[in-house]
C-alpha cells in the first residue's frame, strides 16, 4: 500500500464491512477512495472520523504506513522484550541497561503521541456530533 487512502480501503477489508457501509458511518464518499480519487489528499477530519470510529487502528499506521496496522501490534523494530541485570557491574552493563531504558522512553512517547491523536480525533467527533445534534434541534 502505498497511500493514506489505500490504507483506509484496507481497514474495511480486513475488517469485513461493505465498503458503502464503512464510508457511511463515516460520513464520507466512497467515490473519494476509488480511481482517479484514489491519489488525493485525505483530510484531517476524515483522519479524525476514520481514527474515532475505528479505535484499535494504530495512527502511525494510517498516517505514515510504519508499524502495525492494528494499536498494541509489536511489529516495530522499536518494540523488543527487554531484559535488565540485576546488578550492574560494569561498564558494558550499565550501557545496555541505559540504551534498554531508552527504548522503553521511546515506546512510551510513541504511545503518548498515538493516546494525544486519538483524544483529539473523539474530540473533533464529539463536537461534530453535538453541532449535528443541535443543527436537527432547529
Amino acid at each position: 500500500m502505498t497511500n493514506i487512502k489505500e490504507r483506509v480501503l484496507h481497514i474495511a477489508e480486513v475488517k469485513g464491512i461493505s465498503k458503502i457501509d464503512f464510508f457511511k458511518d463515516l460520513g464520507l464518499s466512497y467515490a473519494n477512495f476509488k480511481g482517479v480519487q484514489k491519489t488525493s489528499a485525505l483530510g484531517s477530519d476524515a483522519v479524525a472520523s476514520i481514527l474515532a470510529s475505528h479505535s484499535d487502528i494504530d495512527p502511525e499506521w494510517l498516517l505514515n504506513g510504519a508499524g502495525g496496522m492494528f494499536r498494541g501490534n509489536l511489529n516495530g523494530a522499536d518494540h523488543q522484550a527487554l531484559t535488565l541485570p540485576s546488578k550492574i557491574d560494569d561498564l558494558d552493563q550499565t550501557n545496555a541497561v541505559i540504551e534498554a531504558l531508552e527504548k522503553v522512553i521511546s515506546a512510551q512517547q510513541m504511545t503518548i503521541q498515538s493516546q494525544e491523536i486519538t483524544i483529539n480525533a473523539l474530540t473533533s467527533r464529539i463536537a461534530s456530533l453535538e453541532k449535528k445534534k443541535s443543527k436537527k434541534k432547529k
